[in-house]
């Protein structure tokens, strides 16, 4: 049902533009390029298989913004995704993709609007709801959101799906992309609401029913709500968030859905070369197997775990413990230096160990498993904004996992170092 409304009230407001007089609206229009290499290596934590990967990717976003009056804005966003990947077994495979990527009308009128068509989610750290912009295909939703916001509130209810995304690696077999999810298969129904007490402090408070029903490809039937809060502050040099978030449900097999999340960081920033240190605390229970009836592991699929637990991607927020130390500091304008020091654990020896997208499985648990040693991961990566060239920015990143006893344990025994690097060259015009 709320597919075919969404479609209706898209092929609506299609028609309402394009009768709509050209000259009344002014566009703004800009282009966003970016190449990326990346290479993986030995990220089995097996030196004597060879599963050592590099891709090289291509992505280009169009947009344009159109102002029409009388509260009604209009904003295109198409894409257009090029993936070469190499494999440790050589050779080369293709993958090509161009699609919209946003595509929404939006009516506003005093504080309050509505904005209708595909469109990007993006709340808090997105630990919830991001619109994983890392990847090359990234995360839209087709649906409806009303919006308000006037100081010191601002609320979001939104009715939405996941746009079909094809997937992010490409294959040799065809067809070189597979559908993760079809608009049928789930919807998201939620708000989320933040008050602010001063500027840059505030918090947040949130509610997500997410169903999915039981054909779906990429996993079995659920119906699950979660809902938490986020509290953040900035007081002279120092920043703090902490979030907490339950969740409830059941899956269609009848299991039911009993898990929670935690995460606190703090930092400092000082005037020399705006230099910030931070620390930070990531937390979610595990699932020890030990009780048939119920699932433990946190499994809300559309975050964007990349940024927060490491960039390897060895890691959910889910049946862990994750200590983080942060450096970023700017030397020179346009420069910044960034380094951060991840000592990982699995919270529940038994339970599985996902992985970033928290619905892989990198170990499987096991009841006789007893080591929570995951390892440690350290990123070190420069920005450097060209001031010759504006618009260009050159990022590049070198990352290492030192795996513990858990690798160990659960790799039979193997336990060489993983790494991971990439160089990324984008350019806004």
């Amino acid at each position: 049902m709320l597919l075919r409304v969404t479609r209706f009230f898209c092929l609506a407001w299609v028609a309402m533009l394009i009768c709509l007089p050209v000259q009344a609206a002014e566009w703004k229009v800009s282009a966003d390029l970016r190449e990326r290499a990346q290479f993986f290596n030995n990220l089995d934590f097996n030196s004597a298989a060879d599963a050592d990967v590099w891709e090289w990717d291509s992505r280009l976003y169009l947009k344009a913004k159109a102002d029409f009056g009388n509260g009604i804005q209009v904003y295109l966003q198409p894409q257009a995704v090029y993936i070469q990947n190499h494999p440790a077994a050589g050779g080369a495979e293709n993958f090509t993709q161009a699609d919209l990527h946003q595509a929404y009308v939006q009516y506003q009128f005093g504080e309050a609007g509505v904005k209708l068509g595909r469109q990007r989610l993006v709340y808090g750290d997105q630990r919830l709801l991001g619109h994983l912009g890392w990847k090359d295909v990234a995360r839209t939703f087709d649906g409806v959101k009303l919006f308000y916001d006037a100081e010191p509130v601002k609320l979001d209810v939104f009715a939405v799906h996941p746009a079909d995304i094809t997937s992010m690696t490409p294959t040799s077999a065809s067809p070189q992309g597979q559908s993760l999810v079809t608009s049928e298969d789930q919807r998201l129904i939620g708000g989320y609401g933040t008050f602010m007490f001063a500027p840059g402090t505030g918090l947040d408070a949130y509610f997500i029913n997410w169903h999915i029903n039981q054909k779906a490809a990429s996993n079995t039937g659920r119906k699950m709500n979660t809902f938490g809060g986020r509290a953040f502050g900035k007081w002279d040099g120092l920043d703090a968030t902490a979030e907490y978030v339950l969740q409830r449900g059941t899956w269609s097999s009848g299991v039911s859905q009993s898990a929670s999340a935690l995460a606190v960081k703090a930092g400092y920033t000082f005037d020399a070369w705006n230099t910030r240190l931070g620390v930070e605390f990531d937390f979610s229970p595990g699932d020890d197997k030990a009780d048939a009836t119920k699932h433990k592991d946190f499994v809300f699929p559309f975050h964007t775990n990349h940024a927060h637990y490491g960039e390897m991607d060895r890691f959910s927020w889910a049946n862990m413990k994750d200590v983080r130390f942060s450096l970023k500091t700017s030397p020179v304008s346009g420069l910044s230096f960034l380094a951060d020091v991840h000592l990982l654990w699995l919270d529940e020896a038994r339970g599985d160990w996902l992985n970033v997208a928290g619905t892989g499985t990198l170990f499987a648990g096991n009841t006789a498993y007893v080591q929570t040693r995951a390892g440690t991961e350290i990123n070190l990566k420069l920005v450097y904004k060209v001031a010759a060239i504006k618009g260009l920015k050159l990022v590049g990143l070198y990352g290492i996992f030192n795996p513990g006893a858990a690798v160990s344990e659960r790799n039979g025994g193997k336990t060489d170092n993983a790494s991971f690097a990439y160089l990324i060259a984008s350019y806004v015009f």
